[in-house]
């Protein structure tokens, strides 16, 4: 039930937007409001009242209203452009003097993303709501009749499901747990490791995947031009900083080839208009403390409206995670995607897109995040023609040039050798290198005409090696990328062989206990060889097991469910997982 007094006859519009009315923002449509309209009381869809509304205020929703609904019984989940809270209520809730212009339940059809039909791999992500426990969600799926496909790396809210039934899909959407339905990725849908990103942050809450933007963008309401200043409080020391600010600085031209985007260096992490970038562990100062290694690898606060300076547009990355240059964790590809909710973007349906909430190893951005962006700030004239670069070098005597004698290869040595030559500049010029992947870097040796680089030591798999000239005040960069493979085995051929892993204890796929640690135990075996067994669990905490082919663990638990994940690993990289729910009453 909805209580609503207007000033004049008329009626909610549910389409369309008409002269003074405003909007809340689903992927689906806008949902149509009239200002003069006040609710007075609002209720859930179920019978008692309770339930989830989509709710919009006569102005930005404050603190005072956060506090107020809160004493009035009301739980707020996530912001909704514009102007909106989706909230969560347990009985009927009088809503006066809160100028509340619009409170309703989400229909079921702004549930389904407008790509689910497409899902050719024959998987959808259900997303809940942040309230909703995920146990009782998949409960509410088997009922349904829905079947559920794993993979441990999912994320906190979200279950998979595999179907093309088209009823099936509509009657999970008029469940009031269920916040959206959208496609599953190839990846996501084979069982493979994926990385997901838990969205931008507003001062009100959480985000979800049904909302296409955030706020109007740097540039204000309309399609404008907009300079976003950027600021490093901090650089990690994993990587040679000039290198990393490169890399970011690539990502940032990727958005700024395509909007009228312009990114300067800012003078001070607090000043307005300023994405501060920062490396930090666990608490850093914000109300959302990272989790350690394996868990949350970003997150980003989106721009003014919703969020207040000095946070808006701020990007903080994990410390503890390891981050690389050109294989995973790569820092161009995540700070691409952390860079597009800095500028106001939501999460993305198409797996395709740089946007879509799971991370991945990517070279510039795909259609669909384009014409998202695209719907907050100017297009550029000419699109794909580069943008400024961001961190602009000081102009010298000639041009400080840098050449490598050498492209990616592949080797099964465990170091390489690189020559090349250094020109220009406005002073002696030196030549250094790193490798990100190994954690180590040097300086070259010989003169710049004709420097070399002897025996880099290569980790297995992709390492990118920078090498870096310098002279004076100007840098220039180039890099190449050489993967390390094992020695194939005695068989002949790449091995491409996943190992194989059991859990020999815990017996079952679901168990319960009353203890904060539990012990688990199997065996792994692989074609050429096991080289390390790791464990990992939902709530995110990791580690390495002892053993390989007989492993064990000792594993820290959190009251409710913990989804528990063993990955075994061969010297090629290649991964063989299982899981088990515990659940600790």
């Amino acid at each position: 039930m909805v209580t609503i007094r207007r000033s004049f006859l008329t009626s909610i519009l549910l389409s369309g937007v008409a002269l003074a009315q405003t909007s809340l923002i689903l992927k689906t449509r806008r949902v149509a409001t009239e200002p003069s309209q006040v609710v007075l009381e609002a209720q859930g869809p179920r019978l008692s009242g309770a339930g989830h509304l989509l709710m919009q205020f006569n102005r930005p929703p404050s603190a005072e209203h956060i506090r107020e609904l809160t004493s009035r019984g009301v739980t707020v989940l996530a912001d909704v452009p514009e102007d909106g809270l989706l909230v969560s209520v347990t009985s009927p809730v009088m809503l006066g003097g809160l100028g509340v212009r619009y409170a309703a339940p989400i229909p079921a059809s702004d549930k389904i993303s407008p790509l689910a039909a497409a899902n050719v791999n024959g998987h959808l992500l259900v997303e809940f709501y942040p309230d909703v426990n995920l146990d009782d969600a998949r409960g509410m799926m088997l009922n349904a009749g829905a079947v559920l496909s794993e993979n441990p790396d999912l994320g906190p809210l979200v279950l998979m499901i595999r179907t093309s039934d088209a009823v099936l899909i509509q009657n999970l959407a008029g469940l009031d747990a269920v916040a959206y339905i959208f496609p599953a990725s190839d990846e996501l849908a084979q069982g493979l490791p994926v990385r997901p990103c838990s969205g931008a942050l507003t001062t009100n809450g959480a985000t979800t995947q049904s909302i296409p933007t955030y706020g109007y963008g740097w540039d204000g309401p309309g399609l404008g031009a907009a300079t976003v200043f950027y600021y490093y409080s901090n650089v990690t020391s994993q990587l040679n900083a000039a290198s990393a600010k490169a890399e970011i600085a690539r990502a940032m031209a990727q958005w700024a080839n395509v909007v009228k985007v312009t990114w300067a260096a800012g003078t001070s992490a607090t000043a307005p208009r300023t994405v501060n970038i920062l490396w930090a562990t666990y608490a850093h100062g914000d109300s959302s403390p990272f989790d350690g290694p394996g868990g949350v690898l970003a997150h980003t606060f989106y721009p003014v409206n919703p969020n207040p300076e000095p946070i808006a547009g701020d990007m903080h990355l994990d410390d503890s995670e390891n981050w690389h240059i050109g294989t995973n964790v790569d820092l161009f590809s995540v700070t691409l995607h952390e860079l597009g909710h800095a500028l106001g973007l939501g999460h993305s349906d198409n797996p395709n897109d740089v946007m879509y909430p799971y991370y991945k190893m990517v070279s510039g951005l795909a259609a669909g995040d384009v014409a998202a962006v695209q719907t907050l700030y100017a297009a550029q004239t000419s699109v794909g023609t580069p943008a400024p670069t961001p961190t602009p070098i000081p102009p010298t005597v000639g041009p400080l040039t840098l050449t490598v004698n050498a492209t990616a290869a592949t080797t099964t040595a465990s170091t390489v050798s690189l020559s090349g030559v250094a020109s220009g500049g406005s002073s002696a010029i030196s030549v250094s290198w790193s490798n990100s992947s190994m954690g180590v870097s040097g300086s070259a040796t010989g003169t710049a005409v004709s420097w070399t680089i002897s025996n880099v030591a290569l980790a297995m798999g992709v390492n990118t090696i920078t090498m870096t000239a310098s002279a004076g005040s100007s840098h220039v960069s180039q890099q190449v990328t050489v993967t390390r493979q094992a020695a194939p085995p005695t068989t002949g051929g790449t091995d491409t062989t996943a190992p194989s892993l059991t859990i020999g204890s815990p017996g079952g796929t679901s168990v319960s206990t009353s203890v904060s640690t539990i012990a688990f135990s199997g065996t792994a075996s692989d074609n050429v060889g096991v080289t390390a067994v790791r464990w990992s669990t939902n709530t995110g905490s990791s580690g390495m097991a002892s053993g390989t082919t007989n492993w064990s663990a000792s594993i820290p638990l959190l009251v409710g469910s913990n989804v528990v994940t063993i990955r075994a690993y061969d010297a090629a990289g290649n991964a063989g997982w299982r899981s088990v729910v515990v659940k600790r009453y």
